[in-house]
């Protein structure tokens, strides 16, 4: 089949400009990623295509006409940009993998993903959507410490060790800076003190529960802040202790399965997603977010950990990936025989 890779790369020689924000690349992919999925695909003898998803995409996706597009996207712009490949795909008629462009687009929109949570009975830190620093008196049915997030982000963006704050005077300048810095409302949520859990869904019939990964912030400086910021995963990652599976109790584990399927359905993912976990003192499981485009680099990346750890290669991961895409479109089952 002819395949082609929809990405973003993180561009070799980073140049920001003094309005864009220091991490304005996080969410992009490094090379080896891009290279390790290529190579992944041409493994099972697919043709393929890797094509930078900026604003050249269309022309060149219709020049190569592929069967499938295998989407690790994340948009170049735009609060829903995450969306804008899917959408694309569906309005040419060309199959993808992933989840489509309402899912994509719910899912980067951090409030409204918590609304549904809220309104399905799904645990999550209660929150306040701030769109001007002068409104901060509105948290006041909160509780510190309190963590303050851009609203529309991913990949730890705009989370340093000064985003969770403690006082009223710290909650105003950080709100500040992210309504300044990422021009979008911030999100102020409160900070659950206890484990951190991340879970890989993989598949769709029915979807699959990759080992559960606990990250253990113990060893990082208190004043970094004991959860993955930006900095934590830039230069102090080596010092967070990974457990897969984590040591769970049976009620617990089976609650945190419950809750993240329930997760995967309501928000109608697809072919795979992965779930942000702060469990609290009480053993309550928090959801803090869904990644529908979990990072799938095969070195550093959690989901690809997570498959591992259940005895699944990187490639036949891929593999997976790819089939439970396929298998949406009954073209592609009559030209691929093996599926």
């Amino acid at each position: 089949m002819k395949v082609a890779l929809a990405f973003n790369k993180k561009p070799e020689e980073i140049v920001i400009e003094e309005d864009e924000p220091p991490d304005r690349y996080a969410e992009f992919d490094p090379p080896r990623t891009i290279e390790a999925i290529s190579k992944a695909l041409e493994s099972l003898g697919h043709k393929v295509f890797p094509i930078e998803a900026d604003e050249s995409f269309p022309e060149n996706l219709k020049e190569i006409s592929p069967d499938i597009v295998f989407n690790i996207a994340e948009g170049i712009r735009g609060e829903s940009r995450e969306s804008h490949v899917p959408a694309i795909l569906e309005w040419l008629g060309i199959p993808y993998t992933g989840s489509g462009p309402l899912t994509m687009a719910i899912t980067l929109d951090k409030p409204i993903t918590k609304q549904i949570f809220t309104a399905q009975h799904i645990p999550t830190p209660r929150y306040v959507l701030i769109s001007n620093p002068g409104e901060i008196q509105d948290v006041k049915g909160l509780q510190f410490p309190v963590i303050v997030k851009p609203s529309h982000e991913g990949s730890s963006m705009g989370l340093d060790s000064k985003s969770i704050v403690y006082s009223f005077k710290e909650l105003e300048e950080q709100v500040s800076k992210v309504i300044n810095l990422y021009r979008q409302p911030a999100l102020v949520e409160e900070f659950i003190e206890g484990r951190e859990l991340t879970v890989g869904i993989l598949g769709n019939t029915p979807p699959e529960i990759l080992p559960i990964k606990e990250l253990d912030f113990s060893l990082v400086p208190d004043e970094l802040g004991k959860f993955a910021s930006g900095i934590v995963k830039a230069k102090y990652w080596h010092l967070v202790r990974h457990y897969c599976p984590a040591p769970l109790k049976d009620r617990l584990y089976e609650t945190i399965i419950d809750i993240s399927l329930k997760v995967y359905k309501t928000l109608k993912c697809r072919d795979l997603a992965r779930l942000d976990i702060r469990v609290s003192k009480d053993e309550i499981p928090y959801v803090l977010e869904v990644n529908p485009l979990p990072d799938l680099d095969p070195k550093e990346g959690n989901f690809p950990s997570m498959a591992m750890a259940k005895g699944i290669s990187y490639e036949d991961l891929i593999a997976r990936i790819l089939k439970a895409g396929i298998l949406r479109y009954p073209t592609l089952l009559n030209k691929e025989g093996n599926y």
